[in-house]
């Protein structure tokens, strides 16, 4: 199986972030909106060039990389959130900011392009156990034991993750990050015009202060 190495110019410094929204031992289960004002500039940006999409306008759209260490150690805070309120949407961007970053956004976008979203988690944890045990990223070798164990043929998943679908997906997603100036992931946007980034103030403390401020943002107009 053969992988596209898509390389994108990209005049933008994007980086997993050092910085992740706090994850403790025990996740919040309060799914109720306090009385609490957020500041833009402070808690969030409202981005330049809101995004059109409809589905990315009603809920959150992440913008993350499979091999960051701390969108992996997001997804356990991000998954809460979600559980608690089923009706709040969440749409997937996966940029190509370079070679190995298009790789694994070719891997992502074949797993949503053939119907196997489901697979997403299962993803993450081969990512990030391949991290934590050989403190490498998934080679290919790797992904097609992924393909296997999970019955997937390679070449039908190859021709995916290197559709010209797949690559206009990883264009949007840079082009989105470009033009909003997203220096950093994981990133979530809500409603598709505030963008809760990487850097986040110190009154962000626990689980419940960033649900506080997704749920602010996501009433607000």
């Amino acid at each position: 199986m053969k992988f596209l190495y898509l390389l994108l110019p990209l005049a933008l410094l994007a980086a997993c972030s050092p910085q992740t929204p706090p994850v403790s031992e025990a996740l919040s289960t309060d799914a109720a909106t306090p009385a609490r004002i957020f500041t833009s500039g402070k808690h969030y940006q409202v981005l330049s060039k809101p995004l059109t999409e409809p589905a990315a306008q009603q809920g959150l759209t992440e913008y993350f990389w499979l091999g960051c260490p701390h969108c992996q150690n997001f997804e356990p805070l991000l998954k809460a959130y979600l559980a608690e309120r089923p009706q709040v949407s969440l749409l997937r961007r996966h940029p190509a900011l370079g070679e190995r970053w298009a790789f694994d956004a070719s891997v992502f976008y074949a797993l949503q392009l053939g119907g196997n979203a489901a697979l997403t988690d299962a993803l993450f944890t081969l990512y990030r156990d391949t991290r934590v045990e050989k403190n490498q990223l998934p080679d290919l070798a790797a992904i097609n034991a992924f393909l296997a164990q999970h019955q997937l043929d390679s070449n039908a998943f190859s021709e995916l993750a290197n559709s010209e679908q797949a690559r206009a997906l990883m264009e949007q997603a840079n082009r989105e990050m470009l033009d909003n100036r997203i220096q950093g992931v994981p990133a979530i946007v809500v409603k598709g015009k505030y963008l809760v980034g990487t850097e986040l103030p110190d009154d962000i403390q626990s689980n419940e202060d960033y649900f506080q401020l997704l749920d602010y943002l996501l009433q607000k107009d």
